[in-house]
């Protein structure tokens, strides 16, 4: 008898099982996910409400987007954005009555305990890096640093420093298809992933770029926004992206060409191939120009079984439930897959039970800074390059990071020019 007709009867034996095994998503189909979701309820752990901080209502308006004005266990103390019509807005969508003209005022406020920094992405990692220092939690929209090194040393080295929490609202970590994943991994599903794929293509159109604060978005570099893809190997398995050689492609509007951009970029494209610390292959796409069916998602596969979507294909006679955690009844699930209110709910547990979140600063620098490397790769016409390496240590070791980034900024500062 094949491999492939055994591989085949055990996953048909997995699929007649699926009503004894406690939820597992072996069917495969979204509906059969969300209804297991659906079935769940929010426990509370506490009665306690967490002072929060709110800074930003730009274009995506994701200040308000992930919910903390419907969480139970939140209070709204404050918001800020630097444009009085946005200020308001956030004030009413909020529900608050207090405000501040920046986040430099609003983080000298003694009663907020933490901040949500829906900022423009070039200053999340200084906008964190405040917030840390006023002794507060911080949590931030992606990325956590915006094309530099050096701002995701001292961002971890201020969250290492301060003792407080940080989390950066990695969508795709609480899509359906990627949380499924995770599960599975951590349970055994795949043993050793021996490939993996993430791809963000967000088509624009357009012959200007999606407005932003000062045109920060014109001719962005896609592997510098490259965690919707990069969640679908490091936010599955918590392991690490360690090389990596990455090509990219020219755009077709004006602002995709390099003297047309503030960051002398080329490329509307970009495709990396990187080694992860399990001596695999993970490729991931960023694409502002691609016309794809695709959007944000992911593929794993490993030795022992496979993912794409939440459909699981293996070995494994048993998993867990693969459905994700329920939410306080009021919170809505909210945009990118229904994963804003449970990346703000993972944020507010995390701070209530004195715990890590899901994508602390280790994992958000994993996630960002192998796409910073990436692009420097592909402007290097594939060249592979080290990826510097985030992992959370005792305060007298030196991180493998600080040794990289010491042997890549030089370099990098030499292509800037």
């Amino acid at each position: 008898m094949s491999d492939n007709h055994i591989f085949r009867r055990e996953f048909l034996g997995r699929l007649a099982a699926a009503g004894t095994l406690g939820g597992v998503a072996s069917s495969g189909s979204t509906s059969t996910a969300r209804a297991a979701e659906a079935q769940q309820k929010w426990q509370p752990t506490s009665d306690r409400k967490v002072k929060i901080g709110i800074v930003g209502y730009g274009y995506c308006k994701f200040g308000a987007a992930f919910g903390f004005q419907d969480h139970p266990n939140v209070e709204i103390v404050a918001v800020s954005d630097l444009i009085p019509e946005r200020c308001r807005g956030l004030m009413q969508a909020c529900r608050c009555e207090k405000s501040y003209p920046s986040l430099e005022e609003l983080v000298k406020d003694d009663t907020i305990e933490a901040v949500f920094t829906a900022t423009d992405a070039p200053s999340h990692a200084r906008h964190c890096i405040e917030v840390l220092e006023h002794g507060k939690h911080a949590a931030t929209a992606v990325p956590a640093t915006f094309g530099s090194i050096e701002d995701a040393q001292r961002l971890l080295e201020t969250v290492e420093r301060t003792g407080r929490k940080y989390m950066m609202f990695e969508t795709s970590c609480f899509r359906a298809d990627c949380h499924a994943m995770r599960t599975a991994y951590r349970a055994g599903g795949f043993g050793k992933l021996l490939f993996s794929e993430g791809e963000y293509h967000h088509y624009h159109a357009s012959k200007e770029p999606t407005p932003s604060y000062k045109d920060w978005r014109r001719g962005v570099p896609p592997m510098w926004y490259p965690t919707h893809a990069t969640a679908y190997y490091v936010g599955v398995t918590g392991r690490r992206l360690t090389s990596v050689s990455c090509l990219g492609s020219e755009g077709r509007l004006p602002y995709h060409k390099a003297e047309a951009n503030p960051y002398r970029n080329p490329f509307s494209t970009e495709t990396a191939l990187f080694e992860t610390s399990e001596g695999a292959s993970s490729r991931m796409s960023v694409s502002w120009s691609m016309k794809s069916i695709y959007g944000e998602c992911g593929r794993v596969f490993g030795e022992s079984g496979c993912m794409t979507g939440t459909e699981y294909r293996g070995l494994a006679k048993q998993l867990p439930n693969l459905a994700r955690p329920p939410l306080p009844s009021g919170v809505p699930a909210g945009g990118h897959g229904g994963s804003h209110g449970l990346l703000m709910n993972e944020f507010v547990a995390a701070i209530i039970e004195d715990r890590k979140p899901l994508i602390d600063v280790y994992e958000a620098l994993a996630m960002t800074v192998p796409g910073i490397v990436a692009h420097q790769s592909a402007l290097r016409d594939g060249e592979r390059l080290p990826v510097p390496q985030y992992h959370q240590r005792k305060r007298t070791e030196k991180t493998g990071s600080e040794t990289a980034l010491k042997s890549l900024s030089g370099s990098f500062a030499q292509d800037r020019r």
